[in-house]
């Protein structure tokens, strides 16, 4: 009988699924950021709001790099150039970004950078969710007051960011769709003169 109830016990614990595991936020953050570095890359669209306005856009991350795509703006970043093109101005802005400026650009960078600039805590979360929330260990500075990102209990993505900026603007970013490994070109995450020959650049670097 004993030896029924272990065997039991072992197949119960081989198909519980990830969301049944009670993980700190830290755990959480750290197995994200380890599924962001690597897989290949991951590609998302998504909705973000504010008080005022509300846009859409699409966002390809591989490793540290990406690529932002909305109507409002689109930027590109290699590892260490940054390149912002405001259609409205016509302008295109190269800098070698902080955390901080890269943080104004692509809320997801939160998820790989947390160790260092942000303490999680986990909050309580419906089935199948992870919710954690973070705020900067340095506050004096940081453009990111408080963040709380929803994870897919499985998979370990971000569903949903909801942040409070330092102008005390609150912002709810939407993940509507996901995939991972597409192999995309280092051009990907390079701005092209070429597609844009009447902007004006200025190099702030």
């Amino acid at each position: 009988m004993l030896r029924h109830i272990i065997i039991l016990f072992a197949v119960i614990s081989a198909i519980i699924p990830a969301q049944a595991k009670t993980l700190t936020g830290s755990q959480v953050l750290d197995e994200a950021a380890k599924r962001f570095k690597t897989t290949r890359s991951i590609t998302a669209t998504y909705d973000i709001s504010d008080s005022q306005q509300s846009s859409s856009g699409t966002i390809v991350i591989a490793g540290e790099k990406f690529h932002l795509s909305s109507p409002d703006l689109m930027a590109w970043y290699d590892g260490t150039i940054q390149w912002t093109f405001m259609p409205s101005s016509n302008e295109v802005n190269i800098v070698e970004p902080t955390p901080e400026e890269l943080a104004q650009v692509n809320p997801f960078v939160i998820i790989s950078s947390f160790r260092k600039a942000y303490n999680a805590k986990a909050l309580k979360a419906p089935s199948g969710k992870y919710n954690v929330e973070l705020t900067p260990v340095n506050v004096r500075g940081a453009y990111v007051k408080k963040a709380t990102v929803t994870f897919n209990a499985s998979t370990f993505m971000p569903e949903r960011i909801e942040l409070t900026t330092d102008t005390g603007t609150n912002m709810s970013i939407r993940i509507k769709t996901l995939k991972t490994g597409t192999n995309y070109p280092a051009s990907t995450f390079v701005f092209n003169n070429k597609q844009y020959p009447s902007a004006e650049i200025i190099d702030l670097r």
